[in-house]
């Protein structure tokens, strides 16, 4: 399971206005870059949005979304399930 952004997420949420991460990501490679961690995406994330609490589900794949709402994405890592999400909530104004 993957627990890190590419070197591309990385990028396109600091374009959106998000601090740079603290680690440092070597991953299989020796050329290292900045990524975002699992952890670091969730505590982004709202634990509330409107009426509707955050889920994270695993059925096959990773969804993440909010209850009541039409806010949900999935994939198969849960990294970039959370990831798009974050760019979902930031595009349309919520973050």
């Amino acid at each position: 399971m993957e627990q890190h952004t590419t070197p591309e997420q990385t990028a396109k949420l600091i374009e959106l206005g998000f601090e740079k991460p603290r680690l440092l990501y070597f991953g299989n490679n020796t050329i290292g870059h900045y990524a975002y961690t699992t952890g670091e995406l969730i505590e982004i994330l709202p634990c509330k949005l409107y009426t509707g609490e955050i889920y994270i589900d695993f059925n096959g794949l990773w969804r993440t979304g909010y209850r009541n709402t039409v806010l949900h994405t999935s994939d198969f890592e849960l990294i970039d399930a959370l990831y798009e999400m974050t760019v979902k909530l930031k595009e349309e104004g919520v973050l």
